[in-house]
């Protein structure tokens, strides 16, 4: 095994980028919504902090992903292309409300106490507006295959492969998907076999 295999056959390092603003800027948030119940200084420069390098990445990861965006664009479909548009247009917007956040920061220290609500209510819209978008980038991946190398061995819905197990999902783990049902064939003592139908969780006799 390669060592950074992985590493080298990105098209480019938009999809590291996109993680540091993800969690920075909704920390920010929260440090500053305790920051406010407590009355605690650390906090404020806690979330000052955060919110300046979650900018600052926040920046790296729309522009890495403009660029990124220039290398598929001439092999995307429509709706892949639609959402690809949708995305950098929310994330610009993130970046917009960090940049104004920021400097009203940095004018404000260690934090803006006259029009604070406000500052929370913007900061609050820039996360879950982020959230939106960073979902959207999701699917432009997993539903669309944006940036999926064509000859990749393992993609879902292509030709099974017979691995044996059966995994869940996130609904099942909550007990909130549908039960499935398997069958599977074993063999029994005296040497023949017959097939088992089973439902998902139920335990049977061998």
């Amino acid at each position: 095994m390669e060592l950074f295999q992985g590493l080298r056959e990105m098209p480019n390092v938009h999809m590291i980028a996109v993680h540091f603003p993800i969690a920075l800027l909704p920390v920010s948030l929260v440090c500053d919504a305790l920051a406010r119940l407590t009355g605690s200084r650390d906090l404020h420069a806690t979330a000052r902090w955060t919110l300046w390098i979650g900018t600052i990445a926040a920046g790296v990861a729309v522009w890495t992903g403009i660029a990124g965006a220039d290398d598929v664009h001439p092999y995307v479909t429509d709706a892949a292309e639609e959402l690809m548009t949708r995305h950098m247009n929310l994330q610009l917007g993130t970046l917009a409300a960090a940049v104004v956040l920021s400097l009203w920061r940095l004018v404000a220290r260690p934090y803006p106490w006259r029009g604070g609500a406000l500052y929370l209510l913007i900061s609050a819209a820039m996360v879950l507006n982020m959230l939106i978008a960073s979902d959207i980038g999701g699917q432009m991946v997993f539903l669309r295959g944006v940036a999926v190398r064509v000859d990749a061995d393992s993609l879902q819905g292509g030709e099974e492969k017979g691995h044996a197990g059966h995994h869940h999902n996130l609904l099942e783990l909550f007990g909130l998907g549908e039960e499935e049902e398997h069958e599977h064939e074993h063999e029994h003592p005296g040497g023949h076999e017959h097939q088992h139908q089973h439902t998902e969780g139920e335990q049977h006799p061998l």
